[in-house]
């Protein structure tokens, strides 16, 4: 719909608030929080118990999402009628998702409705504004899959137009179904999280503090972009928004260092992605793993930890190749941003080791991200200098009485760091609102709503197309089905599952978003894995789960760098002034660790750490593991690139990418161990030969 300017912000923003105190109020349960504390000193507020049932949720939260997506993205199609078809998605989708309120009694009543005509057209209404919201948010590609497999599962079960409606509707099967009620439930805290951090400007301080204090001793500036890239990837989990916020520094900067356009921009693309398998915060089908495995988001996170290293190692090891070759140096200080400024803020990065220790403590994902927001907001609070100190000591006394009722009233500590949480929200909302001086932390906290929908409408709309797509697979059956049949196209090898799934998830990645890319090839080829990983580890199931769904996972996010979609290659080119094709193909050179890593944890499961019990065996399997991911990227990149010590010949650079090929074998133990000795033999007898033969020349 038509709005522009200020009418359409001040929509956009107050929606946004709606949408935060629902969720923060009713999902988060801060509405018990406050019984709790309420009912202790004489008030009778029993009215906060009353919650709507969490698919009620999902249908209002969706039909928020909705009104944003028509509002932020107008359709053009039809020139001057196009107002009357958004106000008409707009209505079908707020009466469609609604309607869900006025026959949900019947619904837990009698679970499978009788249908009626309004029990009919309704949930159509409520698809067809879900598939055009999804349309203008992602693409085509999602929402005609999505459609596609509605028409499947209505073709294979014989046009049962009741079971069709009730399954993917009115049950938890289809739209409400585990991505959505994740997203719901978990990964909008984090959003939220990254939302304020990103209006604080924490994403752009990360950058600019990294330059700033490894700039002048880092020979090659896009290194640089892997470690800013990181350590944002540690609060975000989007590849296109860290590209965004990271490389507007970053690109420029590698562009005047020497760098080949494509190339800066492959750098920032090829380690944004990377921020998605980054722990504590990965991207939002971590939190869906966490729920279809059975396991805390905390064994997740873990487990996560050792490719995400092996991945950025990757990265850094091919530029620091590349950087070498063109014989780059260091950067100009007079070109980096001073320290002294940069260092007075370094209270910014609080969040980031404060979620992570929060998370393994085991607090619950969402009360992490929310509680690490009270100490976000008071840090930054108390160190910006135009706050008079007056609302300085009022913020942080409020602050502590806040935390001290929360203990008295018997709060766990995650329960009492989520109150304090959302209660610093408001304080700064209401102390800003009302003081002078006070008007930047007020903006930002406002822009927070605004841009939490932003992130939000992404994911909660590809979660509920997935949901649609997982149920129409597990409805007719196919899930097993093609499960079973990659099982026995494969004969059971390993190699060739992995291989049948990591094509189909790389397919599915040329039009779908991550999320929905995890949920969909897990549905289909998860089990498949899970049994070729137990039959040739012979690990447990559980832990076989663990290792195929990560499998999974790492390729849907390698999609974002995989032409010739590359959503995130794309928005570096873009930055960039670079050519598309060149930016994708060399982020999938530097994300090469990415596609390798996988088989060689699939091989060796002591990479993921929670896969074994430990001992001396699996210790020596987990140290050979490690040494053979880590000599199999620095062959390849030497390799590739042509520089160990100096130019390699021809020879030398086939020799070295065949031992690292070698080493990606993990089994048995004296096989790859022998095969290591020799890798590192050689890659020393070059590198001194090499080195040699550079001195030589230069004197």
């Amino acid at each position: 719909m038509y709005l522009r300017g200020r009418l359409k912000s001040l929509l956009l923003i107050f929606l946004g608030f709606i949408f935060a105190f629902y969720e923060l109020f009713y999902i988060m349960k801060f509405n018990f929080f406050l019984y709790s504390i309420l009912s202790r000193v004489g008030f009778d507020v029993r009215f906060l118990l009353n919650i709507p049932d969490i698919q009620l949720s999902m249908a209002l939260l969706l039909s928020i999402i909705i009104i944003v997506t028509i509002v932020s993205k107008p359709s053009r199609f039809l020139g001057k009628l196009s107002i009357l078809y958004d106000v008409t998605v707009c209505i079908s989708g707020v009466v469609g998702f609604l309607f869900l309120f006025y026959v949900y009694e019947d619904v837990i009543k009698y679970g499978y409705l009788i249908p009626t005509p309004e029990r009919l057209i309704m949930p159509l209404l409520a698809l067809f504004a879900l598939l055009d919201a999804a349309r203008r948010v992602l693409g085509f590609s999602l929402p005609v899959i999505a459609l596609g497999a509605i028409l499947l599962a209505f073709y294979l079960e014989g046009f049962n137009v009741r079971m069709i409606v009730n399954h993917f509707y009115y049950a938890k099967e289809g739209i409400f179904s585990i991505p959505l009620f994740v997203m719901v439930s978990y990964v909008f805290a984090f959003i939220f999280f990254g939302s304020l951090l990103k209006s604080l400007g924490v994403g752009g301080y990360i950058t600019e503090f990294l330059l700033a204090l490894l700039g002048p001793r880092v020979k090659g500036v896009a290194k640089l972009a892997v470690a800013s890239s990181m350590l944002m990837g540690t609060i975000s989990g989007s590849s296109v928004a860290n590209v965004m916020v990271t490389g507007t520094y970053t690109i420029p900067l590698s562009k005047r260092a020497g760098y080949p356009a494509h190339i800066a921009g492959a750098a920032e693309a090829s380690a944004s992605t990377g921020g998605q398998i980054m722990p504590p915060i990965l991207g939002a089908a971590a939190f869906i793993m966490a729920e279809f495995l059975g396991r805390p988001y905390r064994d997740i996170m873990i487990a996560a930890t050792i490719p995400a290293i092996l991945y950025f190692f990757s990265v850094y090891m091919f530029l620091d190749r590349i950087s070498k070759r063109y014989g780059l140096t260091t950067v100009r200080r007079e070109d980096l941003p001073p320290l002294a400024p940069a260092l007075k803020r370094v209270y910014l990065l609080t969040p980031i080791p404060l979620i992570a220790v929060l998370l393994l403590w085991g607090l619950e994902p969402q009360y992490a991200a929310i509680g690490s927001l009270g100490a976000v907001i008071l840090l930054t609070w108390l160190g910006d200098n135009t706050i008079p100190l007056l609302f300085k000591v009022l913020m942080g006394a409020a602050m502590a009485l806040v935390l001290i009722i929360g203990f008295l009233a018997g709060f766990p500590l995650g329960a009492a760091l989520f109150f304090l949480g959302v209660s610093s929200i408001m304080l700064a909302l209401a102390i800003a609102f009302v003081a002078r001086g006070v008007s930047g932390i007020f903006q930002s906290l406002i822009n927070t709503f605004s841009g939490t929908l932003d992130g939000v409408s992404t994911v909660f709309l590809a979660a509920a197309l997935a949901g649609i797509v997982q149920g129409s697979l597990t409805l007719t059956g196919l899930a097993a089905t093609i499960g079973f049949r990659i099982l026995d196209i494969a004969g059971g090898n390993i190699f060739l599952v992995a291989f049948l799934v990591m094509i189909i998830s790389l397919i599915l990645g040329m039009g779908v978003p991550t999320t929905a890319n995890y949920v969909i090839t897990a549905t289909i080829g998860g089990a498949a894995l899970a049994i070729a990983v137990h039959d040739w580890t012979g690990l447990p199931m559980g832990s076989s789960r663990l290792v195929a769904h990560f499998f999974v996972f790492y390729f849907g996010i390698l999609a974002d760098v995989t032409p010739p979609v590359a959503l995130a290659s794309y928005a570096a080119s873009g930055l960039a002034k670079a050519d598309f094709w060149r930016t994708a193909l060399t982020a999938s050179k530097l994300s090469l660790a990415g596609y390798l890593v996988p088989y060689i944890f699939l091989l060796n499961p002591t990479l993921l750490i929670l896969t074994v019990e430990w001992h001396l065996e699996t210790l020596a399997l987990f140290a050979l593991g490690f040494a053979g991911a880590a000599l199999t990227i620095i062959g390849l990149s030497s390799g590739i690139e042509g520089w160990l010590g100096g130019n390699l010949g021809p020879g030398e650079r086939v020799l070295l990418v065949m031992l690292a090929l070698l080493n990606i074998v993990q089994n048995p133990l004296d096989l790859s161990a022998t095969i290591a000795t020799l890798t590192i033999i050689a890659y020393t007898l070059i590198y001194l030969r090499n080195s040699r033969k550079s001195v030589l020349r230069s004197s």
